[in-house]
């Protein structure tokens, strides 16, 4: 099997050409023979639904040979499928197809078929294509005694010479100006002209270039004409997708001219010539206007956009200057936004950790919903924290309430709103002012029972002192404050009623039996709870004893053995007392010594008379009265 195309020596060949593949049979026989040639062939041997058959009858006289050829275009329909059809569609796509395959069956009359078969990407195909782009002549302006500098960028997948060709007309007559060679093959080269007179008279000269493929005839260099311009201009300053702007430009020329318009479009991501408009005021300055102008159309969209103005003879296409070219840069404006946040808020504006806060802010914006999120950064960090999200449906104010802020600082809290990539304004509120919170708990060093009991023995009492919060609470919210506390190893419980703190009235206190269902000794831990937000962890009590399971034995009638379980931390001594109200009680001063870290100890009151209430009364060993 072998491969051939009309003007190509050699492979990759032209994909838009036909290729002949060429089946060289040889006659071996001593008489005639007759066969016949079915070949199937594909340009892709991933995808075999993608292919065309072809079929030729050939007769041979003995000892002889003859090619078959089959004509084969890789554009016919049958073939130009998958990925194939895209790469051979796609312009930008520059590589080497080099996946085609065939199969070939001969069949003589007499004797058996023969297959001949290639899946080896034969024969490589390419796409013969030339495409210009960025065209130029610089300086723009001038007269035929200027030297001008041509240049143009080609893309090919041949070599070729182009010819850059001028005239004074679009319609001629065209004089050449010299050839060069394009010879990056299947890549950009720029080809450049320098130094080129222009031997004819012009208002607005033409060129051109011809290699394989002409080039339109662009406009340039003109004549020159003096201008100059100011004041340029867009109002509003930002707006949503669909907003008409206004632009202006004051403008004078020595001549009559057009002036272009030329915005950066948001949606599409390029700029774009909106109007030329005519200045008429030769030698005199004239204010352009362009109104009701659309940098969007999208809704949803967002972004800066840009703009710059363009000059020309009137009636060209290409312009003689720009102020992009003149100044080097563009005008920015307008800002096309989603949102607009106005008359945002924070109450209270001054305040402390403790209090809870109120953001709102007034949303105009052509989205019918949308969810906006409220973050914060607090004093001295460069942290911003979600505080929620809220859902603007219509009504313009929307509010974020009981916003707290967990870290003890002191300064203006900044916070912004946040919809998707809408850049932010940043804004300040509330100032935060510190606070002094205590807390206390007595005694410090104690007893605990291991088991529910409400009587008036062995209770803790925790306080809360705060500092400043006269000064913090303007807008006079009620302070409420929960008591927390927590034993080693566990977790935070709450304890006793939520109770409201009044400055006027000062301190908050709980009388509690904090620990009755856990077993430890050393140092439990403790914190407040002031609407919502936590104080930070304060430690104590320090229990170093505890003592359960207080139970009594029958002796004898009227007679009992009571009996309790103790376990401390340092030594102790331990009585029994009684009562008869459960709130007066009297020792037996009948002490029992426990010796620290002698884990639980049953301790035992022989042969005692009945109480109708009993509890147990341990004391730190320099705290005891009469020992046993």
């Amino acid at each position: 099997m072998s491969f051939q195309q009309v003007g190509n020596a050699k492979m990759p060949f032209n994909v838009n050409q036909p290729i002949v593949y060429k089946v060289h049979l040889t006659n071996t026989m001593t008489c005639p023979m007759r066969y016949e040639v079915e070949m199937e062939v594909g340009p892709d041997y991933t995808d075999y639904t993608a292919s065309k058959k072809y079929t030729e009858d050939i007769s041979l006289t003995a000892h002889s040979s003859q090619d078959v050829k089959f004509d084969v275009n890789f554009r016919s329909p049958e073939m130009s499928r998958g990925s194939f059809s895209k790469w051979a569609s796609d312009e930008n796509e520059t590589s080497t197809w080099e996946k085609g395959w065939y199969r070939a069956v001969i069949t003589p009359l007499v004797g058996d078929p023969v297959t001949m078969e290639g899946y080896d990407g034969q024969p490589a195909l390419i796409k013969m294509i030339t495409v210009y782009k960025n065209a130029e002549v610089s300086p723009k302006m001038g007269t035929n005694e200027t030297l001008y500098n041509y240049r143009i960028d080609v893309f090919s997948s041949a070599g070729d010479m182009v010819t850059l060709q001028t005239a004074p007309e679009v319609i001629g007559p065209w004089k050449d100006c010299g050839s060069l060679n394009y010879t990056n093959i299947g890549a950009w080269q720029t080809l450049r002209w320098d130094n080129v007179s222009l031997d004819f008279d012009f208002i607005k000269a033409h060129y051109r270039f011809v290699g394989r493929k002409q080039t339109e005839a662009f406009e340039g260099p003109f004549w020159p004409v003096d201008y100059e311009y100011k004041n340029s201009s867009v109002d509003p300053v930002d707006g949503f997708s669909g907003t008409p702007f206004t632009y202006a430009l004051d403008f004078k020329g020595s001549k009559n001219l057009d002036v272009g318009l030329n915005i950066w479009d948001i949606d599409q991501n390029l700029f774009k010539l909106v109007e030329k408009k005519r200045y008429r005021n030769a030698t005199r300055w004239q204010t352009m206007e362009w109104t009701g102008v659309m940098p969007s159309e999208t809704i949803g969209s967002e972004g800066t956009s840009s703009y710059y103005f363009s000059f020309y003879y009137p009636e060209s296409e290409s312009p003689l200057g720009t102020s992009r070219e003149d100044e080097k840069r563009v005008y920015l404006g307008p800002e096309i936004v989603l949102i607009k946040y106005e008359n945002a808020a924070v109450t209270p504006d001054r305040g402390s950790t403790v209090a809870r806060y109120t953001y709102s802010v007034d949303v105009n914006t052509a989205l019918p919903v949308c969810d906006i999120e409220l973050q914060t950064s607090e004093p001295s960090s460069s942290i911003w924290r979600s505080q929620g999200i809220a859902t603007y449906n219509g009504e313009p104010r929307i509010s974020w309430r009981n916003v707290f802020f967990d870290d003890d600082v002191a300064g203006n809290v900044s916070y912004r709103f946040i919809r998707v990539a809408s850049p932010p304004t940043i804004y300040q509120g509330p100032n935060l002012v510190k606070e002094s919170i205590t807390g206390i708990v007595t005694p410090a060093r104690g007893i605990m029972q291991v088991f529910p009991e409400n009587n008036n023995l062995n209770r803790y009492t925790y306080t809360i002192q705060i500092e400043n919060v006269e000064d913090v609470a303007e807008d006079k919210e009620e302070l409420w404050v929960e008591l927390l506390v927590k034993a080693p190893n566990s977790v935070w419980k709450t304890i006793g009623e939520r109770k409201q703190y009044d400055p006027s009235n000062g301190n908050v206190s709980w009388v509690v039996k904090p620990f009755t269902d856990v077993e430890f000794l050393g140092d439990a831990k403790y914190k407040f709870l002031i609407n919502g937000v936590d104080t930070e962890v304060f430690q104590g009590p320090e229990i170093v004893a505890m003592y359960k399971n207080l139970d009594y034995e029958d002796v004898s009638p009227g007679r009992y053995n009571y009996v309790a379980w103790v376990n401390g931390s340092v030594n102790l001594t331990a009585d029994l007392i009684h009562s008869s109200d459960n709130d007066n009680w009297n020792n037996l001063e009948d002490w029992k010594r426990y010796t620290s870290g002698s884990s639980w100890k049953r301790l035992v009151w022989d042969n005692k008379p009945g109480y109708r209430f009993y509890e147990v009364d341990i004391r730190f060993e320099e705290e005891a009265g009469a020992e046993a």
